[in-house]
C-alpha cells in the first residue's frame, strides 16, 4: 500500500468519534480542539504537557514518557524479532500485512527505539533518559539476543534491544526486579528458561555501570521517590510516579512506602522445573513478578501494569496479582492492557474454580485501554468480550490489528489502531488527546485524534 493511499485512509478515519464534546465556554466561546492536524507530524511537546507514547514496534512492548518538566522515562523496550509466520500458537501474520518491520534490511527495535526517543529529545532540550524500567525479563518487553550483531561498546554482549538502548542514550536511573541478585523465584542466570538472554541483559548493565556511570536499583513496591521530577519539581507538586508492585510485594496504598509481601519466601519456593513453571508450583511466573506502576498528574491518572496476570489463582489465590495491584492503584484515565490482553489478564470479574473473582478493571475503570500487540491474538478474543462487556464506555486503542481482531463483536469501539499510540494530557492533567501516529515511515504523522477526554 503506497503513502498517499494510507494517508487517504488516515483522513478518513479523522472524524473519531468525540468521547466528550467540551461545552461551550462563557459567552458562547468555542470549545477547545486538538492543535494537530491529521497528515502532519505530531507537533512538539511543551512544558506542562505529560506526553505518554507507545512506541510501536509490532515485537513487544516499549512506552515513552515525558513528564511535565521535561523529565524522560522509558518502560520497557521490545524485542522479540520473530519473523513473520507461526509464534507458538498463535501467528503475526495477519498484523505485519500492513507493515513488517522484518522484511527491512537491519531491522533492530532497540536502534528504532532509540531513533524515535531522539526525535523527541530535541523537543525537551534533554538528552538523557532520565529513568529506564525494566518491568520483567521477557523478550519481548528487553529484547531477545538471537541473530543481534556484538555491541560496538564491548565484546562481552550483543544488541539487545534494552542493551542497545544502553549503548544509543545517556541514562540516569536503570530500574528492574532483580538488580543485584537476580535470584528470586531462582537464579535468572541460570535456571530461567531464558537465561541467556537475562544473562546478556545483565552483562550490558554491568559494563554500562562501570564505564557510563550508570546507576542501577531494584524497583521498590510502595515508593513514591524512586521516580521524581529531575528538572523542576517544584513547578508541578500534583506529579507522583508511585511504584504498585513488583515480585509479589504491593503497595499497602497509604501513602507511605509500604508494601506486603503476598508471594512466597525464597526458601518456600517449590517449582518441579524452573524452565516451566506451571500453575500448580509455589512459584510466582515471571510474569507475575512484573513492576506496576501508578502515573498521576491532577485529576489524570495513567495505569501500567506489565504483564500483570491471575493465571494460576485457582490453585493458588496470591497469583492473582493483577487484582491486587489493581485495588491498591483504584480508578485510572488510561490503562495499559495488562499482558497484551492475552488469557487470564485485565480481570473482568473472572471467577476462578475456587471461588476467587478476578476483577482488576473493576478498580482500575479505565476510560481508555492502549494494546500493545505483536501478535494476531492481541487481544485474545474471550478477554475482550469480557472487558467490553464489562466497560460500556470503554474506549480502545490498539498498536497493530489484524483479521483476527477485526472479526470481534464490537470491534467499532476500537477508536485508534495500527500505529504509534500517544496520549498527550494537557498542563494541570485535567484533559487529554490519544494520537495515532504512522510508525512505518519514521515520520511520526497524525493518523487518528481523539478527544479531548475530561480526567477524572
Amino acid at each position: 500500500m503506497s503513502i498517499l493511499t494510507l494517508l487517504a485512509v488516515a483522513l478518513a478515519f479523522h472524524a473519531c468519534t468525540e468521547p466528550e464534546k467540551p461545552s461551550p465556554g462563557p459567552g458562547g466561546t468555542t470549545p477547545e480542539v486538538s492543535p494537530e492536524t491529521v497528515g502532519q507530524p505530531l507537533s512538539a511537546w511543551t512544558e506542562g504537557n505529560f506526553d505518554i507514547h507507545f512506541i510501536n514496534t509490532s515485537t513487544g512492548e516499549c512506552t515513552f514518557l515525558i513528564f511535565p518538566d521535561g523529565t524522560q522515562m522509558l518502560v520497557d523496550a521490545a524485542g522479540a524479532h520473530n519473523e513473520t509466520g507461526p509464534v507458538g500458537s498463535t501467528t503475526n501474520t495477519a498484523i505485519r500485512s500492513r507493515w513488517d518491520p522484518m522484511k527491512e534490511e537491519g531491522f533492530r527495535a532497540g536502534k528504532y527505539i532509540a531513533d524515535y526517543i531522539q526525535n523527541c529529545m530535541s523537543w525537551t532540550g534533554n538528552s538523557t533518559l532520565d529513568y529506564v524500567l525494566n518491568t520483567h525479563f521477557h523478550g519481548d518487553h528487553f529484547g531477545g539476543t538471537s541473530g543481534m550483531p556484538v555491541s560496538d561498546k564491548s565484546s562481552s554482549y550483543v544488541k539487545q534491544s534494552m542493551a542497545e538502548i544502553l549503548d544509543l542514550l545517556p541514562v540516569g536511573k536503570l530500574m528492574d526486579r532483580g538488580w543485584p541478585t537476580y535470584d528470586y523465584p531462582f537464579d535468572m542466570q541460570t535456571k530461567a528458561s531464558n537465561s541467556t538472554i537475562v544473562r546478556n541483559y545483565l552483562a550490558a548493565v554491568k559494563w554500562h555501570v562501570s564505564n557510563t556511570g550508570l546507576q542501577v536499583e531494584r524497583f521498590r513496591a510502595g515508593a513514591g521517590d524512586q521516580i521524581t521530577l529531575q528538572r523542576n519539581a517544584a513547578a508541578y507538586p500534583d506529579f507522583e510516579v508511585r511504584n504498585i508492585a513488583v515480585n509479589g510485594d504491593i503497595w499497602d496504598g497509604k501513602g507511605t512506602e509500604t508494601a506486603t509481601a503476598t508471594f512466597p519466601a525464597l526458601k518456600d519456593i517449590k517449582v518441579a522445573n524452573p524452565k516451566s513453571v506451571t500453575s500448580d508450583d509455589n512459584c510466582p511466573e515471571e510474569n507475575h513478578c512484573s513492576a506496576v506502576l501508578k502515573v498521576s498528574y491532577g485529576k489524570f491518572d495513567l495505569f501500567l501494569g506489565g504483564d500483570a496476570q491471575y493465571d494460576g489463582c485457582s490453585t493458588f489465590e496470591w497469583k492473582d496479582m493483577e487484582t491486587a495491584a489493581a485495588k491498591a492503584s483504584g480508578t485510572v484515565d488510561v490503562m495499559k492492557a495488562d499482558h497484551h490482553g492475552v488469557t487470564n489478564t485485565n480481570g473482568y470479574g473472572y471467577v476462578a474454580k475456587n471461588g476467587h473473582i478476578c476483577n482488576a478493571l473493576t478498580y482500575l475503570y479505565p476510560r481508555c485501554w492502549i494494546v500493545n500487540s505483536w501478535t494476531d491474538g492481541h487481544p485474545r478474543e474471550a478477554t475482550w468480550n469480557g472487558v467490553t462487556g464489562l466497560l460500556n464506555n470503554l474506549d480502545i486503542f490498539i498498536t497493530n490489528t489484524g483479521s483476527t481482531q477485526q472479526a470481534y463483536s464490537n470491534f467499532s469501539r476500537v477508536k485508534g489502531s495500527d500505529g504509534h499510540i500517544v496520549v498527550r494530557v494537557s498542563k494541570g492533567g485535567d484533559k487529554y488527546y490519544v494520537y495515532v501516529l504512522s510508525d512505518f515511515d519514521r515520520k511520526s504523522r497524525v493518523l487518528r485524534i481523539c478527544g479531548p477526554y475530561s480526567s477524572r
